[in-house]
């Protein structure tokens, strides 16, 4: 599991190893919404949100 922060080291969401958001979807989002800065807390490397994006809008496109 890897654990996504916020500048001021509070948990935000989690994420399996590849990338599946398993928890805090609503907090991912808006934090995102709100331009903060996410971090992986495990290595302090900034969090691509289009990881997490891409994937729900190309799920949308295919529903419709």
């Amino acid at each position: 599991m890897k654990v996504i922060i916020d500048e001021d080291d509070e948990i935000i969401a989690i994420a399996t190893d590849d990338h599946t958001l398993i928890g805090g979807h609503h907090r991912l989002a808006v934090s995102a919404s709100m331009g903060k800065r996410l971090f992986w807390r495990d290595t302090g490397k900034p969090v691509k949100l289009d990881l997490f994006f891409k994937h729900h809008e190309s799920s949308i496109r295919h529903t419709a």
